[in-house]
């Protein structure tokens, strides 16, 4: 069985490169923008998919506790699917919410549900330790699969969209098949529902893992604490993002030439990713979480400020590689397996709430003046929130010199 159980670690990777081989994702604002959307309707959907994110990631993420993570990980691939069918195919407002509605449960299906499977597996195998090493060659793997879409998406993107969508949707077939091959972990206490009244042992079975994993986080508080920080970086650097593809386009910037420089974001991105366990042991996690923002937060001036926009946004590839393989690592120590997905599912939650709040806003802005202004708002919204950081942890600091 131990045999069977390391494969995954292998599908995982392969599941990982498969699955984001997406060449639409850099090019959805882009693809909507020539079908006449604006860029409040384009926030509007942006933000319809962080609110069915928001509302259903922990749901979604208590089935993969509750009835098997390699189940809800199948269930986001077809999901994924049915979403392609309606982006690709509809002009409408309505339908292209729908299509943003099932790309959402996609992801909400496997956030979490992905990363516990792994770590689970670790576990049964003895070797958590090896978890951080793992996770950086995932995000390697991650980072080089979109190079790969970014150039391929950008190439055809100025030959036909429909290539793009083709494309797409078979590589989200073959990652549905690799998600089939993988092996639920065992050790992890599946609750039975054998109450006749299905439907409502279901929601009982939810409502009881949830409350459940609170209290996980309320004995735990730093776990709380490195949900919100990370993914309050995180949220500026995927604003950063999605409104650059717009500006650059704006400008005359070719969909290839975007390409070109969200692959080498990614490159940037996996090095790192790769070196953060050496950076992890070196300068320890105190530190890391002190400075990476405060270099991330340069990046985003540089970018609002200057007109090298593309090296510091490359730039910002860089902070977010270590952060998300060191933040990972730290919050999946502090949680108990049979709770692992549904509080990894928070921390999706809280980016979700964050973009609603944040994307249409400077969609809006985007169109009543201009993406400059709206580039300068994530910068000194940013700064801001770091300063509050900052003199948070110093107060903190100095309160247990004083204990």
């Amino acid at each position: 069985m131990k045999h069977k159980m390391a494969r995954n670690i292998n599908l995982d990777y392969s599941f990982t490169f498969l699955s984001n081989l997406n060449l639409l994702h850099a090019l959805w604002m882009i693809y909507l923008s020539l079908k006449g959307f604006t860029l409040l309707e384009l926030g509007l959907l942006e933000g319809i998919f962080h609110m069915t994110s928001f509302l259903m990631e922990v749901p979604t993420g208590a089935v993969a506790d509750l009835w098997g993570r390699k189940h809800s990980r199948i269930l986001g691939r077809l999901f994924f699917i049915f979403s392609l069918i309606f982006l690709w195919t509809s002009d409408s407002f309505l339908f292209q919410s729908i299509g943003f509605i099932l790309t959402a449960m996609s992801y909400n299906l496997e956030s979490g549900a992905g990363e516990a499977l792994v770590y689970d597996t670790l576990v049964y195998l003895e070797k958590e330790s090896a978890y951080m090493g793992t996770r950086g060659k995932k995000e390697l793997i991650y980072q080089l699969a979109s190079i790969m879409a970014f150039l391929c998406g950008g190439y055809f993107a100025t030959k036909n969209y429909n290539i793009v969508f083709t494309i797409t949707m078979i590589f989200a077939f073959l990652s549905l098949i690799n998600a089939f091959l993988m092996v639920e972990p065992l050790g992890i206490k599946a609750v039975k529902t054998e109450d006749k009244r299905l439907i409502f042992s279901i929601f009982q079975s939810l409502a009881h893992h949830s409350r459940s994993s609170i209290l996980v986080i309320k004995k735990e508080p730093k776990i709380a604490f490195l949900i919100i920080f990370s993914e309050g970086i995180f949220v500026f650097a995927t604003c950063l993002f999605f409104y650059l593809q717009t500006w650059w386009k704006s400008v005359g910037i070719t969909e290839l030439t975007m390409g070109y420089t969200f692959a080498i974001q990614g490159l940037v991105a996996g090095l790192t990713a790769m070196a953060a366990p050496k950076l992890d042991k070196k300068i320890g996690e105190q530190r890391l979480l002190l400075f990476l923002p405060l270099l991330l937060l340069f990046s985003l001036w540089g970018v609002a400020l200057t007109s090298f926009k593309s090296l510091f946004f490359i730039f910002t590839g860089g902070f977010e590689g270590i952060l998300i393989v060191t933040v990972s690592d730290y919050i999946n120590k502090l949680i108990p397996g049979e709770f692992r997905a549904t509080i990894l599912s928070y921390q999706s939650m809280v980016f979700s709430l964050l973009m609603i709040l944040l994307f249409p806003l400077l969609g809006w802005i985007g169109d009543a003046y201009s993406l400059l202004l709206s580039f300068y708002i994530i910068a000194i919204t940013a700064s801001i929130l770091y300063i509050i950081y900052l003199l948070t942890t110093l107060y903190k600091g100095m309160k247990i010199k004083q204990a």
